[in-house]
């Protein structure tokens, strides 16, 4: 049986504005996660933030795990979207790492606090947390899939974990940066080092001709 009209008029205008205010608390969310860390930052701020009532952020969401997910997904795609979109056709796996890192490098500057929230280290306070890992684990997917596809090209050692070392890139990416900010090095210093450093200890040397 057919809905009338005006039943599915109010139906979509109440879905509408649920939607709406889901995406008003994950942006809420994600102004606090950046500006008060992930430790400081309560459902109830959230709210507030986003000018709804206390009991509206767990009608669309079941805790601050949940929303932070939901922020951190959200700033892993932004991440994908900005690197993919910088990375023309490579023929090696040195020259994906160095556009890779600059993209990473450029998001980073136009996102001030971004990644340093979305990949905050949430066992800090709680010992049984898993959601740094969940997180984490979408960040390094990117540099996974590339590492298992130039294992497949034979451009790696055979010995190379791409799971392993994929989340190790990230990681040095991670705390390396700020480190090379404060060490007065420029973007380009940083990727060259870096580049220099994964191209060493993971890609074959070519072979010499006889």
């Amino acid at each position: 049986m057919t809905e009338p009209a005006d039943v599915v008029l109010v139906t979509d205008r109440a879905s509408k504005r649920k939607e709406e205010k889901r995406q008003r608390l994950l942006d809420a969310a994600r102004k606090l996660f950046v500006n008060k860390g992930y430790h400081e930052t309560r459902p109830q701020d959230i709210a507030r933030e986003a000018d709804v009532a206390h009991g509206t952020f767990y009608s669309h969401y079941t805790d601050k795990r949940e929303i932070f997910l939901a922020f951190a997904s959200g700033a892993q795609e932004d991440l994908h979207a900005f690197v993919q979109s910088r990375i023309p056709k490579v023929d090696s796996f040195e020259e994906y790492i160095r556009f890779s890192l600059t993209a990473i490098q450029e998001f980073a500057e136009q996102n001030p606090g971004l990644l340093r929230s979305a990949l905050v280290d949430t066992k800090v306070f709680d010992p049984t947390d898993s959601t740094s890992k969940e997180v984490r684990s979408r960040f390094a997917a990117g540099f996974v899939k590339r590492l298992e596809d130039a294992c497949v090209a034979g451009e790696l050692y055979e010995d190379v974990d791409p799971d392993l070392i994929g989340h190790a890139m990230m990681g040095l990416i991670q705390f390396s940066a700020p480190l090379a900010y404060r060490k007065g090095q420029s973007r380009q210093e940083f990727v060259d080092h870096m580049t220099r450093f994964l191209t060493r200890a993971l890609v074959k040397s070519p072979k010499k001709l006889t």
